[in-house]
């Protein structure tokens, strides 16, 4: 086993093990590094025993971060994946469709605002997933897993989304969700985003033979919809749960079911589709609105600042990152989450299973 840690440690593939508060409150890391006590909560650093004794050393709680800086920095120092990672600057639109992210309107701005950024084809472009699962499955319910995924998009689409090049960067685990917390465990992830941005020195290309300063962005995050809220820190739940219709929300709770259900789908229909008139299959009602604009970056960020706190319920930490407000796509659902949830949806409803209605 220490032979193995030489040997990916030699390769850049270290990790570190960060202690965190049992209440999600903070890592213990720069200023919080030789506390034995949460600053906010006043639990204590260490595990309690079955004797609720303290085991002085022995962590509550640990965070696994894998930096992902020196992990970027050898995928430009193998030639062949030095060389797909410019794929995108020699493609080209051949219809004119999005069928890659590099027809996306964020990559486009990030091209447009800061031209310095987008001259260089071997700037990279991320994307971050996160999602919780049970490893013992239904053998435990009182554990969580959260990894969460960076993505690089300058790869074609036969590598981008292969394990090999799907980062692994942290793994929250523990007794429970850290949900909205979880902006506690990403800080040394966004730090890292920091830096990328800035730009790293002294990278080489070996497919150029050079160094080069490498930067990086991330584009969007990719979620099921209750990540989506921690994340982005829009509420999911109530009255209220539509992240593009906001406070316009056209919800409804069931006199006999006692669910809110979303009735204002119509609206994204064309304005001369007969679904808008229809009133029996519906809410006995027609549908002449029209959709909502989603809201800025800008926008969000001056809500959240200004304590509107009925559609948004924290300040995400993406937003410590100077470009985020300005995209016009910062959060994303995964179509595989969407897929299965309205397929169980109507197969429940339709063979009347018990609690999938």
């Amino acid at each position: 086993m220490y032979e193995a840690k030489k040997t990916l440690c030699a390769l850049g593939l270290s990790y570190e093990k960060m202690h965190a508060c049992p209440n999600d409150c903070i890592l213990y890391r720069k200023e919080y590094e030789d506390s034995t006590n949460c600053p906010t909560c006043g639990i204590s650093r260490w595990k309690e025993g079955k004797d609720s004794i303290l085991k002085e050393g022995v962590p509550a709680k640990v965070v696994w971060y894998f930096p992902p800086i020196p992990r970027f920095k050898r995928m430009f120092q193998s030639h062949e994946t030095a060389k797909s990672l410019t794929w995108h600057a020699a493609r080209k639109s051949i219809d004119g469709q999005m069928s890659h992210s590099a027809d996306s309107p964020s990559w486009k701005l990030l091209d447009d605002k800061w031209p310095e950024f987008g001259n260089e084809p071997r700037n990279l472009r991320l994307a971050l997933s996160s999602d919780g699962f049970n490893p013992h499955s239904s053998l435990s319910s009182r554990y969580s897993c959260w990894p969460v995924i960076l993505v690089t998009y300058n790869l074609p689409p036969r590598l981008c989304m292969k394990r090999k090049f799907m980062m692994l960067t942290l793994l929250i685990s523990g007794t429970k969700q850290p949900e909205n917390d979880i902006d506690v465990y990403l800080e040394p992830l966004i730090d890292d985003l920091k830096s990328l941005w800035d730009g790293i020195r002294g990278v080489y290309d070996a497919h150029n033979g050079e160094y080069f300063t490498l930067r990086a962005a991330l584009m969007w995050t990719i979620n099921d919809f209750p990540a989506y809220g921690n994340l982005s820190g829009c509420v999911v739940k109530g009255y209220k749960a539509c992240p593009i219709c906001g406070d316009d929300t056209p919800s409804h709770r069931l006199k006999n079911g006692h669910k809110i259900c979303y009735i204002g789908h119509r609206k994204w229909l064309p304005i001369n589709h007969p679904y808008r008139r229809q009133r029996a299959a519906f809410n006995g009602k027609p549908e002449y609105g029209i959709p909502s604009e989603p809201l800025t970056g800008e926008e969000v960020l001056h809500m959240v600042e200004n304590g509107d706190r009925v559609c948004w319920k924290k300040k995400s930490i993406f937003f410590d990152l100077e470009y985020w407000k300005y995209l016009p796509v910062r959060h994303a659902l995964d179509v595989m989450h969407i897929e299965k949830n309205v397929c169980d949806s109507i197969i429940g409803t339709l063979l009347e299973i018990p609690g999938k209605k």
